[in-house]
């Protein structure tokens, strides 16, 4: 089981000079997205997937910066972020950021935390070698 980690987040653009752009409410690709703190500073969230001995960028902006993954969809709902990467044609990784807001609940409201949760599976109907990487502390 993946362990789950708790931290609210925003992603801001960014320009071709690598600095913010200002906030997106659905950038089209995560690889080009800093991870920023709800108070705007910015939060080195990285996620990096190693196939079969190759390593791929799915979040943040690591330098130096290995091969990207292709985001192929997302979903936004006032609760949830869903995004659905696929890594070189190998994997696909459903990629999936929770924040349990209840309106009953303001303790949990109050609370700025996100869930992360990654389902990876054969794109490519093979067995594959895979390696997942989550730091909060990452450039």
């Amino acid at each position: 089981m993946i362990p789950k980690l708790e931290v609210q987040v925003t992603v801001d653009t960014l320009q071709d000079n690598g600095q913010p752009s200002g906030r997106e409410s659905s950038p089209n690709n995560s690889k080009q997205c800093l991870t920023t703190w709800y108070r705007g500073q910015i939060l080195g969230w990285t996620g990096l997937i190693r196939v079969d001995n190759v390593v791929y960028t799915w979040m943040g902006a690591p330098a130096p910066l290995p091969t990207l993954v292709n985001q192929v969809s997302f979903e936004y709902t006032s609760t949830r972020s869903t995004f659905i990467m696929d890594v070189g044609g190998l994997v696909t990784m459903n990629v999936t950021f929770l924040s349990p807001v209840n309106p009953t609940d303001l303790k949990r409201q109050s609370l700025p935390f996100s869930y992360l949760d990654v389902v990876v599976s054969s794109a490519d109907g093979a067995s594959h070698h895979v390696q997942l990487y989550t730091d909060i502390t990452a450039g």
